[in-house]
């Protein structure tokens, strides 16, 4: 036997700790045994049971276990188990019982919340949110309920661990005195297992794999998967306490040439004389210009001290702007109306049953690939990205803007020129901070609780807005249109609906009971009928402003421009699969479940536009703001004119599935999770040059990413426009 061994063998055989725990000399062996349980009780309980609770919580949501994802759990749950003990032995066995019991039934409810969370808004709550995470729970009480009853399986076996440690407690008791060095001994065991998962990590240097997001990127739903709720806390809160990492992005400067804009391959034909008899003078191209603003980066980088900052200048700097073109000005000096529809599908859109949704998405700019991600499983992230055309990743980003400058939103951009800007929702005007954002996004905001009800009594029905859950969208529009119409010309209000919020029933949804005999004889289940229900309300309400601004005769000087915050991720997976006409099996990681509608309308048009180009709702602020002939820099918006020569690059957020960053363009489709690229129909290039150009694809995603977070926690644009 080898000396180290034996050496390692006497060590333990002698250590006064090791002796305490499991016998001492001159017990009886009933002794020995009993010590021995309630050691072993008090050593094994939280390993267990973090263990247990990870396990458990993952499979009820993902329905698979990788070995990588055990053994992260593994590490990372025993690791923080140990240390907890550590800390409990430093207190009398009465103070250790309740800082165990505290510690477990704390990470039980951790779990237990996380879970009915997900289950309905299909992402997890960060601990800078947990006010809002309460406040969804006591406003959406119903959804709250509904999904309690459907999950109680779920939510019994994460308590379990809780309950058993309370029923057995009296035999949670460390039977021996430890020594200063035994407790060292568990923290150093703490530190090494943490040590050991964090170097495990550290080997996926994949793009946007397991080293991205616990070093560079910090993505709530893709810790979680990864590393498991414990990891997701401990890291979210340092974020909390010391700020979001800057994420280092390694590689070139994210320029590839692009294997699939081939020029033709030269010919030695002749052409036949008669077909080369008349040659046609060759059409001079348009030079339209840019749409930059006189920013000069270089210098504003040269003069800045903060590092990120600088990077940002020089990042943005070099970026190349999109042009101006022939749509350019098209709406200007026009009236908007602009729209965020709540959990709007563009599967609502029906010929005889919405006539004017179909006239306004099949007679104006027709999108027919475009996009809506789920950035973090919130309206509020939804409304943000439409608004400003950027993306953040928490439900706080409404609230987070508010002290920021937001030049680029169209109340900001159009209140310059002049132009009324109102925004109204049927909803708490505080919800989410839209009482800070909205009015810093330009508008004078009127919601529930700050003057909707007022002019309900003035302008709407007898006795004014019904009080109901969800409230009308047409109702809303009563209430509000003859305030902008009968106003200054031109004008831009804002909506943010709420009619089309779930849950998806005929019993405590006002919306889909109201709607109800529209939909009876649809062939679908009652949850997605339910669902056409409540957005019915959509149409009634944009047929009511139609016929009001047709009285008015201003309906031709008016541009509708509306998208959905997020797809109704609270149906089932097989309501989604029917309403959708997607299989059910993997439909959160299907990418045609994010495609939606985007309305981009005015009774001007004389034909419709029809674009194919895939784009998002980070490109609705520059495609409107070139239309309208706005100031703005390209540059700095994560969007794209989608009726520029530049083509948009679609990043989907899809966290029902934790793939973060999948992306689409014309040619083809990257999944982030899988790490394929999927060529779209007519593309093809070597392997070499596929890899290649994913990687400076992805790279960009990255750089997008991290400088559309810095703009919202560095208030990047006071920096540019001093």
């Amino acid at each position: 036997m080898p000396k180290w061994i034996e050496n390692l063998m006497r060590f333990i055989a002698n250590e006064p700790n090791l002796i305490a725990l499991f016998g001492s000399r001159g017990m009886s062996q009933e002794r020995i045994a009993l010590r021995r349980r309630q050691n072993s009780f008090f050593f094994w309980l939280l390993p267990l049971s973090f263990l247990y609770l990870e396990v458990v919580f993952h499979f009820s949501l993902y329905g698979e276990m990788p070995i990588k994802t055990l053994i992260y759990f593994l590490l990372f749950s025993f690791a923080a188990a140990f240390f907890w003990e550590a800390v409990a032995l430093l207190l009398p066995l009465r103070f250790n019982r309740v800082l165990t019991g505290a510690v477990l039934s704390v990470t039980c409810l951790l779990f237990s919340s996380q879970y009915v969370y997900y289950r309905f808004f299909k992402t997890f709550y960060r601990v800078s949110t947990m006010g809002m995470a309460g406040a969804a729970v006591r406003d959406f009480w119903r959804e709250t309920i509904s999904i309690i009853g459907s999950s109680w399986l779920g939510i019994l076996l994460l308590l379990l661990p809780a309950v058993f440690y309370f029923r057995r407690m009296r035999s949670y008791a460390p039977s021996f005195s430890p020594t200063m060095s035994f407790r060292l001994y568990l923290l150093i065991f703490s530190i090494l297992l943490q040590l050991l998962g964090m170097g495990i990590v550290v080997l996926d240097r994949s793009d946007f794999g397991d080293r991205h997001y616990y070093k560079n990127e910090f993505s709530v739903t893709e810790t979680v998967k990864r590393f498991g709720v414990l990891t997701d806390f401990r890291l979210d809160t340092k974020m909390m306490l010391f700020g979001e990492p800057t994420a280092e992005i390694e590689g070139g400067d994210g320029a590839a040439v692009d294997p699939f804009a081939k020029a033709p391959e030269a010919t030695d034909e002749v052409p036949a004389p008669e077909e080369t008899a008349e040659t046609p003078e060759p059409e001079i191209p348009v030079e339209y210009g840019d749409n930059v603003m006189d920013i000069d980066f270089a210098a504003l980088a040269e003069n800045e001290q903060n590092k990120d900052i600088k990077a940002a200048h020089e990042y943005f700097g070099a970026l190349t702007p999109t042009k101006k073109n022939k749509y350019t000005g098209m709406f200007k000096g026009k009236n908007l109306i602009f729209l965020t529809l709540e959990g709007f599908s563009y599967k609502a859109v029906d010929k005889d049953r919405t006539p004017t949704l179909y006239k306004m998405m099949h007679e104006g700019f027709v999108f027919n690939n475009f996009y809506t991600s789920l950035w973090g499983g919130s309206t509020a992230t939804g409304e943000y990205t439409a608004t400003t055309g950027l993306f953040h990743n928490s439900a706080k980003c409404l609230e987070m803007s508010a002290k920021d400058l937001m030049p680029f939103t169209m109340g900001n951009q159009l209140k310059k020129l002049g132009y009324p800007t109102t925004a109204y929702h049927n909803h708490y005007y505080t919800y989410y901070g839209r009482d800070g954002s909205h009015p810093n996004f330009g508008y004078e905001f009127i919601g529930i609780g700050s003057g909707l009800e007022e002019l309900a009594e003035k302008n709407g029905p007898e006795g004014g807005m019904t009080s109901c859950w969800p409230r009308s969208d047409y109702e809303m529009a009563v209430a509000t249109a003859p305030e902008f119409i009968n106003g200054q010309k031109p004008f831009h209000v804002y909506y943010m609906t709420v009619s089309g919020h779930a849950n998806y029933n005929f019993g405590g949804n006002n919306m889909a009971a109201w709607h109800r005999d529209i939909v009876e004889d649809l062939p679908y289940s009652d949850g997605v009928k339910a669902y056409l229900a409540c957005q019915y309300e959509v149409e009634l309400m944009l047929a009511e402003l139609v016929r009001q601004l047709s009285d008015a005769g201003i309906l031709e000087d008016t541009v509708f421009v509306m998208s959905a915050d997020h797809y109704p991720y609270a149906l089932a997976d097989s309501e989604l699969a029917e309403l959708y006409g997607l299989p059910v099996d993997g439909i959160h990681k299907n990418p045609d479940l994010l495609r939606n509608g985007w309305i981009l309308w005015s009774a001007s048009m004389k034909e419709p536009v029809v674009v194919d180009t895939p784009c998002s709702s980070l490109d609705i602020i520059p495609t409107i703001s070139n239309l309208f002939g706005l100031e703005y820099d390209s540059r700095l918006l994560m969007g794209t004119d989608v009726l520029s020569d530049t083509m948009p690059l679609v990043i989907l957020n899809q966290d029902g599935d934790g793939s973060a960053w999948n992306w689409i363009n014309a040619y083809g489709v990257y999944n982030s999770q899988t790490r394929v690229f999927t060529p779209a129909d007519g593309f093809s290039a070597s392997e070499e040059e596929i890899d290649a150009y994913v990687k400076a694809q992805n790279r960009i995603v990255s750089q997008k990413n991290k400088y559309a977070h810095l703009i919202l926690e560095k208030d990047y644009y006071r920096y540019v426009f001093k």
